[in-house]
């Protein structure tokens, strides 16, 4: 079993990187891969800039990557009484991609 594990955080000093991973590894003879969301960063998603861009590399990179796992585990950060904007708008971004076939 492939499991992906992330922080909803671009803090590199995120504990929630370190649960996301600590739960991983409770998993018996699984292959974990983990994530840091600061390698997919991406200007602020709006229609226009999507019709403009496309969409970018980093976005269908992290798509693939969820779309790889068997099982995927987030911790999220809480910002102001919500997720954090970083991983809201690679959330945005990667959502738009194969609308049609939800993984």
């Amino acid at each position: 079993m492939k499991i992906l594990a992330f922080a909803a955080s671009n803090s590199k000093n995120s504990i929630n990187r370190l649960l996301a991973l600590y739960t991983a590894r409770q998993a018996d003879n699984a292959l974990i891969e983990t994530l840091d969301i600061n390698d997919y960063e991406m200007p602020i998603f709006s229609e226009e800039r999507e019709k403009q861009l496309g969409t970018p590399e980093a976005a269908q990179a992290f798509f693939n990557k969820l779309s790889e796992a068997d099982a995927i585990i987030v911790s999220f950060a809480e910002h102001n009484g919500t997720y954090t904007a970083a991983f809201k708008n690679l959330y945005d971004w990667t959502s738009r991609i194969n609308q049609g076939n939800r993984i």
